[in-house]
């Protein structure tokens, strides 16, 4: 009797894992990382340079967006990936619009901006939570393309050559809750 019930135990667990491990009816989610590029060359003690973009650039979103149950904000960042050397200036200021360019979503400040600081060590943009709640808001009917305007400003601004280039990227991270 013993050899009987110990495969049908074994036999019992390995299933009820199963049943509960692969439940189709769980939620999926998925990471959707929007990057608005920013490529400046000039000479003058002042940028101010902006760039539009909408959820339905990112092929996730476009993959996906007749099945999006909620988008939520994760986080966002600020990546210098390259620089003329010993570019720097005061009060970066990192910008993100509704698509109105006008309704602000956050406006995040850096007194003292070094680019070689960030390069490959990305800038965390710390949100207030109402910041997160407005962005979460803003996306909350979840299968309505929203486009955003992110604006980079930085006031006198230095480097060691003439006209400088900046080349960096402000990046938007939200997950996807797609029904199963």
């Amino acid at each position: 009797m013993k050899k009987i019930y110990k495969p049908l135990i074994i036999t019992l667990a390995l299933i009820s894992l199963l049943l509960n491990s692969c439940n189709p009816f769980d939620d999926i989610y998925l990471t959707l990382a929007m990057d608005s590029n920013f490529n400046i060359t000039a000479a003058g003690s002042d940028i101010s340079i902006q760039r539009n973009f909408c959820l339905s650039d990112f092929e996730d979103y476009e993959d996906n967006k007749n099945h999006l149950l909620e988008i939520r904000y994760i986080s966002s960042a600020y990546i210098t990936i390259n620089s003329t050397q010993g570019l720097q200036g005061n009060n970066l200021i990192l910008t993100l619009y509704q698509d109105d360019g006008s309704t602000i979503l956050f406006k995040y400040t850096v007194p003292t901006f070094i680019a070689a600081n960030y390069k490959n060590n990305p800038l965390k943009i710390d949100l207030t939570k109402q910041e997160i709640d407005n962005i979460n808001l803003y996306l909350k009917n979840p299968r309505e393309d929203k486009c955003f305007v992110a604006k980079l400003d930085l006031s006198s601004v230095t480097a060691l050559s003439m006209p400088y280039n900046l080349e960096c990227k402000l990046e938007f991270l939200t997950e996807l809750k797609i029904e199963p």
